[in-house]
C-alpha cells in the first residue's frame, strides 16, 4: 500500500473464540473512537455515538490523505459469501469526523493509497464488470468507470502448467482455454458464469485441475464443476442451475475416467 502513514495505538483483542471485545482507541485528533460489542453485534462509535453496526467491524489502517488524517476499516455481515466492505473515516481540521461508505459490493475489494486520494477496485470477472471507487477528503466516495472482463489472449494450456490457477472462474483468463469453454457453453455461458464466479476453489492433482463453485447465497441449490487435463488439453464442465437438472458438457461418455470420478463425487450433493 502506497502513501504516508502515521503512528497510532490500535489494539484489537481477539479471544479464544475469535470474537472481538469492546476496544477503546486512544483519543485520535480530539475524538474518541470505540469498537464496541462482539461478533455478531459490533459497532463503531465516535464520541459516544454509534455510526456503524454489523456482525464484525474492524479498523485496519491510518494514513494521511491530502493532509487529512484518515482511518480505513471494514465491516461484514458474517459468513464467507462476501468479503468485508471498506469504509473511510476522516478527520478534517476544524470540523467533525466524516464517515464515507461502506462500499456496497459483494466482492474482494483492493485498495491503493495515493497522496491525495484512495482508490478501491474489484477484479473484473467473467460476466461481471470490475467496479472502482475514488475517495478524497473533499469529495468523499465517488463511483468510477467500470472495467469489462477480457481473457488474456497470450495465455493458454502452456501457461496452465505454471499451476497457479486456484479459483475455477480464473480459467476464463486463459484465452485459449476460454475459447474452448465458450464453444462448450454456447447460449448457456451466462448461466454458467453466474455460478462459477461464486464461492469456490480448486486444486491440481498432477496435471489435472479440478475446481468447483456455487452461486453466492445459493450454495444449497447451485453448483459448477470444471475439470482440465493439461496433457491432452481436455476441458470438461458441469453445472446445476437453481431448480434445474445438472448439465454436462461434453457428454459424459467423452469424459476420461478420472474426470468421471470427480463428476460423480461432485454430483452426489444433488440426488
Amino acid at each position: 500500500m502506497a502513501g504516508r502513514s502515521i503512528g497510532w495505538a490500535l489494539v484489537l483483542g481477539l479471544g479464544a473464540s475469535g470474537q472481538a471485545n469492546a476496544v477503546e482507541i486512544e483519543r485520535i485528533f480530539g475524538h474518541e473512537i470505540v469498537i464496541a460489542g462482539s461478533m455478531p453485534e459490533m459497532s463503531l462509535q465516535i464520541d459516544g455515538r454509534s455510526v456503524l453496526k454489523d456482525a464484525t467491524v474492524s479498523l485496519s489502517a491510518l494514513m494521511m490523505v491530502a493532509g487529512v488524517p484518515t482511518l480505513v476499516g471494514d465491516r461484514s455481515a458474517g459468513g464467507n459469501a462476501c468479503d468485508g466492505s471498506p469504509f473511510i473515516l476522516s478527520f478534517p481540521a476544524g470540523g467533525p469526523p466524516r464517515l464515507d461508505g461502506p462500499i456496497d459490493a459483494c466482492a474482494s475489494i483492493a485498495m491503493e493509497a495515493r497522496a491525495d486520494h484512495l482508490e478501491f477496485r474489484t477484479k473484473p470477472l467473467p460476466g461481471q464488470d470490475g467496479e472502482s471507487w475514488r475517495w478524497s477528503p473533499g469529495e468523499g466516495l465517488k463511483d468510477q468507470q467500470k472495467v469489462a472482463f477480457a481473457p488474456d489472449a497470450t495465455k493458454g494450456w502452456s501457461e496452465l502448467r505454471e499451476k497457479t490457477l486456484q479459483h475455477p472462474a480464473d480459467i476464463f483468463q486463459y484465452g485459449e482455454i476460454a475459447e474452448r469453454l465458450d464453444a462448450l457453453l454456447g447460449d448457456d455461458k451466462s448461466s454458467f458464469e453466474q455460478i462459477i464466479t461464486g464461492v469456490g476453489g480448486g486444486e491440481f492433482n498432477g496435471d489435472d485441475y479440478v475446481g468447483s463453485a456455487c452461486a453466492q447465497h445459493l450454495c444449497d441449490s447451485t453448483g459448477a464443476l470444471v475439470f482440465l487435463t493439461i496433457r491432452d488439453q481436455g476441458a470438461y464442465i458441469a453445472w446445476k442451475p437453481e431448480d434445474e437438472d445438472i448439465v454436462v458438457r461434453p457428454p459424459v461418455k467423452q469424459w476420461p475416467d478420472r474426470a468421471r470420478r470427480a463428476l460423480k463425487q461432485w454430483a452426489e450433493k444433488w440426488p
